[in-house]
Parts: structure tokens; sequence; C-alpha cells
């Protein structure tokens, strides 16, 4: 026998005093309230533009309930003509969710506190205490002794993933379908357990509101099919029997959701299973892992994406990634054959990371990978603080048992409520680095006159929402714009003629995923191919060997001198005015710093590309 671990008795001697619940919930709105200072940012400004209804951008134009519909039905052609979106967007690209509740919360701040974000803020936080205590109803009827059902409170609440409760508004809809979306398994499990009938009705009703909601909440489902698995009892037929009323809510659903126009189409970012099954399988081998490491291992997947900066490192990050999982499965698996409860929690996170992996990696998807996630760990831990011997584990694994608990605890127990005050508040950072983005083009009364050229951005949303921001605060704002190419790589422009520019950069384009968002790599660019946009059209000269452009020429149809055309490029901290190369001249661009474009400073002992006198755009202005 192994004596209980006192270093770890601390912690249930916590958990089992009266109020204990109260007193984490509680923390956690503490915790998440750092973010009522930090303003809006990016989509935030979208949705107030498409709110107050001024048709100031086409393509922009629709209900406040159809507020994330973000492109499709010909609009993506209207942005890309207004330079919104890239030329490389696909005009048949569709990027549009059926969520109207979420959308009714946002139209009650645009109706009640329209220029307050602390109040927007504030409502979300509303969201985040629904949520916590649809957690801790759920946890309650599930886990017992009560301190483990506190203990996973405790790991759900305070875990930094829930920075997204609160920190960016315009994600407040992945809150409000977890919201409804708990209720639906407290429901059911009170049917089951309890014999409470009106969970017959009350499960797919709170299945159909939480689905309104936004599409994550389909996810619930795979712990309905978990509980019908392990908790359930009765004929395997007729446990899945159960399932038909919250079965036929989501036919139901996906049916409406496709006959509306909505769904993705077209883009690199987001796949449908159901649409793109064997791409959406590729991307669910490679998104899953990150997305339980994130869960469990402390690693923030929101950055996943952006690796494609250091090759090498998102190299052994995925490889990280795969290892842990292994890891956590050896050591979960004798507790999951001997533990039905750990084996519904472990199987319906396992299965809710599946709808997760349809879009781009982030902590905000793990809300619903969270709720069987924390209660299969809380369970470990107590069963480890009570008896290791419980775990079932062999004598190797038995050896290296505390040092897994501790690789667990520390993350999970530890560094998780330390850090989420900083993540929640981390709207902040955002804004400011929109903020420098902005600040580089003009703003006087002029620039509505002109077509602003970003020959370089670091990404695309650097120069995607500065026309959003200005449209929705009523700052003059160019006629349009459009943006060469990322300074993700090494950027060569060449002056080919007094109205065309040759743009090469190395590698080609389209390299960062946030450039796939609306062009899937499937749709191959052709050399000769041309995209009109009025007043340039860009020619495809070369192309990868996978279909991406390696080499453009963007045809003006004025001189690139001419007054109408502003010419900004990234230098630094922003963007600055600067001239087109003179006739025959080529002039190379660096590739961005990305550790100086997100926190105003260089990475030490990076490597960096020092610029000689034909490196740069000529500046226009100090």
């Amino acid at each position: 026998m192994t004596s209980t671990p006192r270093h770890y008795c601390w912690l249930k001697r916590l958990l089992d005093r009266p109020g204990a619940d109260r007193w984490i919930i509680a923390a956690g709105l503490v915790l998440l309230a750092t973010c009522l200072n930090s303003g809006i940012s990016a989509d935030d400004y979208l949705h107030k533009l498409i709110l107050s209804q001024s048709g100031q951008i086409r393509g922009f134009d629709r209900a406040p309930l159809d507020m994330y519909r973000f492109a499709g039905d010909g609009s993506v052609k209207l942005l890309m003509q207004d330079g919104v979106v890239s030329w490389w967007a696909d005009p048949d690209a569709r990027l549009a969710f059926f969520r109207p509740l979420s959308a009714l919360t946002h139209y009650l701040d645009h109706l009640l506190w329209p220029d307050s974000p602390l109040l927007m803020h504030l409502h979300c936080l509303f969201w985040a205490l629904a949520v916590f205590l649809g957690i801790h109803a759920l946890y309650r009827r599930l886990l017992s002794p009560a301190w483990i059902a506190s203990l996973a409170l405790f790991l759900y609440v305070l875990d930094d993933a829930r920075c997204w409760f609160g920190s960016w508004v315009a994600a407040r809809n992945a809150t409000v379908a977890t919201a409804f979306s708990i209720w639906v398994l407290v429901f059911y499990h009170r049917y089951r357990d309890q014999g409470f009938k009106a969970g017959v009705w009350l499960a797919p009703l709170m299945l159909a509101l939480s689905l309104l909601c936004g599409e994550g909440a389909v996810a619930i489902c795979a712990y309905l099919f978990a509980y019908a698995l392990f908790l359930d009892a009765g004929p395997w037929p007729l446990r899945l029997l159960r399932l038909a009323p919250c079965s036929l809510i989501v036919i139901v659903w996906r049916v409406i959701y496709n006959s509306l126009g909505y769904g993705v189409a077209g883009s690199g970012l987001y796949v449908d299973p159901l649409q793109d099954p064997w791409r959406f399988f590729v991307t669910l081998l490679q998104r899953a892992p990150i997305l339980l490491f994130a869960q469990w291992g402390g690693f923030w997947s929101d950055v996943w994406e952006s690796l494609f900066v250091f090759p090498r490192v998102a190299r052994l990050v995925m490889a990280a990634a795969v290892l842990f999982v292994l890891i956590m499965g050896v050591f979960f698996f004798p507790l999951f054959r001997r533990d039905r409860l750990v084996r519904f929690a472990l199987m319906g996170a396992l299965l809710s990371v599946v709808p997760a992996a349809a879009t781009f990696t982030s902590d905000r998807l793990l809300s619903w990978v969270a709720i069987g996630a924390c209660a299969a760990l809380a369970r470990f831990f107590a069963l480890y603080m009570e008896s290791p011997e419980q775990l079932g584990l062999s004598p190797l694994l038995s050896r290296l048992a505390p040092a897994v608990v501790l690789a667990l605890v520390l993350p999970n127990i530890i560094m998780a409520p330390l850090v989420l005050p900083s993540r929640a508040g981390g709207g902040t950072a955002l804004v400011e680095i929109l903020n420098r983005a902005d600040a580089g083009v003009a703003k006087d009364p002029e620039i509505t006159g002109k077509k602003v050229i970003f020959v370089n951005p670091p990404a695309v949303p650097l120069a995607a929402y500065i026309p959003i921001m200005r449209a929705a605060t009523g700052v003059p704002r160019p006629r349009s714009q459009i943006w060469l190419a990322t300074s993700t790589t090494q950027l060569e422009l060449q002056r080919v003629n007094a109205n065309t520019l040759k743009v090469r950069p190395e590698g080609g384009f389209i390299v960062n995923p946030a450039d796939m968002l609306l062009r899937s790599p499937r749709r191959r660019f052709e050399p000769g191919q041309k995209i009109d946009l009025g007043d340039i059209v860009i020619h495809i000269e070369k192309t990868t060997p996978n279909g991406r452009p390696a080499e453009i020429l963007a045809r003006f149809t004025r001189p690139l001198e001419h007054e109408s055309l502003y010419f900004v490029c990234w230098q630094d901290l922003g963007y600055i005015p600067c001239k087109p190369p003179g006739l025959g001249e080529r002039v190379r661009l660096p590739a961005a710093d990305y550790f100086k474009v997100v926190f105003g400073m260089p990475l030490p002992f990076s490597a960096r590309l020092i610029p000689d006198k034909n490196s740069a755009l000529h500046p226009t202005g100090p």
C-alpha cells in the first residue's frame, strides 16, 4: 500500500468546505473581470457596422439577426472590389452561420448600450455565469462525493481557456451556445436517473436553442451518445431510441440551415464534414491532438495556426501534442476500463473534439471538450489522492505516476488560474495592434477619394479591418483599397511600366493560414488567369506546384504616381506612406518580424534580414 500523497490533501480539505462551489464561481467571474476594460476590436466593429444598418460597405448589408453571414451570395466579389477581402479570395466562397439567438444578444447591446464596451463585456460575463451554474448543476449530479464535483468545477471554471467567455465580445456566441447546451445533458440525466419526465422535452428544447446560438453546440450530442453507451440502462436499441428526439432536432436544424443558404464552402480554414468528409478527416487528424493538448497540457491552441512562421517549432509542438495525448491515453486507460463515469466523460470529450476541428484551432472551442475532460481529470486526481492503487496502473506506470500527476497539476490547477486574468484582458493587445495599423493611414477628408495600396501588411487582418473600423466609427476611410501581398516572407516588387507592378513573394502567395479564410487550397490558380477588380486587374504570371500564385502583375488603370493612389508599406510597428518603385526599379521588402508586430519589440536573438539601399520602398514622410 502506498500512502496518500500528503501534499495534495490540502486541496481535498479546501474543496470539502461548505460554499466551496460558490467561491469557485465567484473567483472565476472576478478573474474574468479583467476583460471589462478590453474595449472592442476586429469583428466587434463588423457587428457594430451591421447592427447600425448604415450600408457603408457593400457586401455587409444584411439584417441584424443575420450578422453572422460573413460572405456568400455574391458579397465576396463586392468585398474584393472594395479591398475588404483579398484579391485571391474565391468569389464563390461562403462563410455564413445561422446564429439568430447569439445575434439577438448583440442586438440588445446595440439597443441598450451601443457605445459602452464595458457593458458589452459585462453582458458576456452574465453568460459566463450561466455556463458556470450549468456546469455546477451537471457535476453535482454526476460526480460524488461532493468534493470531486467541486474539483471538476474548479478545473472548468478557472481554466485559462475560459478567457474567451469575456475577452472578445464577438466570440460571445460560443458562450451562449455552451450555456444552453449544458442543460441538454442536465435535463437528460435527470430524466434517465431521477425520473424527471419533463426532461423528455426539455432536453431537445435546450438543444434546439443552443444550435440557434452556434454550430458548436452540436458537440453536446457527443455526451448524449456517450451517456447512452456507458451510463444509461436497458437494451442497446432502447438506449439509442431514447436519443431520437434530440437526433431529430439536429436533423431538422441542419435541413433548415442548408435550405436558408448557411454553411461554409471554398474556405481553407473552415471545413464542412458533410460536404468534404475526406478533407475534414485529414484536418481532424491535425487539429485534434492540438486541441487535446491545449485542454490538459496548458498549450494555447489559439497560437497553432500562427506557428507557420516557425515550421520547426510547429513540428515540435505537433510531436509534443501527439506524445502527450498518447501518454494520457496510457495512464487513463486502466481507469477507463474500470470506471463507467470516466468512460462517459472521456468518450464525450474525445467525440466533442470532432466538431471543434471543423474550424481553426481556438481555446474558445474547448468549452465543450472541457465538460468531460475536467470531470475525468477530477476523478483521476481524486483516486490518486485517496489511494494511487485505485488507478489500476502497472508497477512501471505507478512509479511514473507522480511525475505525470505533477505535469497535470501544474498547468490545470496552479498555472491556469494565474494566467486567466491576463488572457481575459488580452483583448487590449489586439486593440493596440489594430490601432497601430490604422494610425498609418491618413484620416483627413481627402482620403475618401483615394485608393490605398497596402504593399506588405504582416497579416490580412491588419489591412482588412481598417475600412471596417472606420466605417463603424465614422472616421474618414479610403474609397477602396487592396493589399498586394503579405510580408509572411521576403517580398520583391518590380516596376514593369507606368501602370504595372510585378510582385513576387518568396515561396509564393497564400502561405499564412489566415490568407486561406476565403480560399480553399483545392481551388488552384492557373498561369494567365486574371482577377478583374475594376480599377486593378491581377494577372497570374506563375504558380507554385500546388496551384498557389507565385508571381503576379498588378495592372492599374492609372499611373502609379496618380494622386488618387495612396501607397503604404509596413515598417517596424506600423504603416508609413511610401512611393512606388521607379520605372524598371526592383526593390525587396523583408519578411515581417511577427514578434515585433505583436509585442512592439523584436524577438531577442532572432535572425533578421538587414535591408540594403534597394530593400524598401521610398518613404514619403518622416
